[in-house]
């Protein structure tokens, strides 16, 4: 069964700032800065490049997750993968309102996001079927991996890898990076 939106999380969209929503709160605004949204653009198109055939990318999608106890959570990642086996791509409310996790959700840190914020954010990604959670915190160059099954790692968002357990899924951080100034 699918779960009803209530129309006041629906409303979220009606007008920009778009604000997310956990446990039934809605969050504060978090302002970005430019290099913020640059590295949202070349993480999707890395993401973008490896997803054909496999499933779509996208940028602040809204997700919707209703808990055991009816509270909802809606979650905008910066970027969003989205296996074809998970989330068909047509036009019915289910596909443009996913209320499951993508399989990949990235997260760019911004200077006023805390600790706590993310931590929830993880936790429901993850809760709700989310594979990687990739959170970038883009002034220390650095990733945290958390995946299903409660793992974390740590790596430094510099030169090329893979991100298991996508096959053949290689960030590379250089061209992510490149000409943004950060050491």
């Amino acid at each position: 069964m699918v779960e009803t939106i209530p129309p006041w999380l629906l409303a979220l969209d009606a007008r920009k700032p778009y604000r997310e929503v956990i446990d039934g709160e809605r969050q504060p605004d978090v302002s970005p800065k430019h290099y913020h949204g640059i590295l949202a653009v070349r993480i999707a198109a890395q993401l973008d490049a490896w997803a054909e055939g496999r499933g779509s990318v996208g940028a602040e999608i809204r997700f919707y997750f209703q808990s055991s106890d009816g509270t909802w959570t809606s979650l905008l990642p910066d970027v969003a993968y989205l296996s074809a086996a998970r989330f068909p791509l047509d036009l019915s409310d289910e596909a443009q309102r996913p209320r499951a996790a993508p399989d990949i959700a990235v997260e760019i840190r911004s200077p006023a996001d805390r600790s706590p914020r993310i931590a929830a954010k993880v936790a429901t990604y993850l809760a709700f079927g989310s594979t990687v959670v990739v959170v970038l915190e883009p002034e220390a160059r650095c990733v945290d991996l958390h995946r299903a099954g409660g793992t974390l790692e740590r790596r430094a968002a510099r030169g090329t890898w893979t991100l298991a357990p996508f096959a053949e899924l290689v960030f590379d951080w250089e061209r992510i990076y490149c000409d943004l100034g950060f050491p």
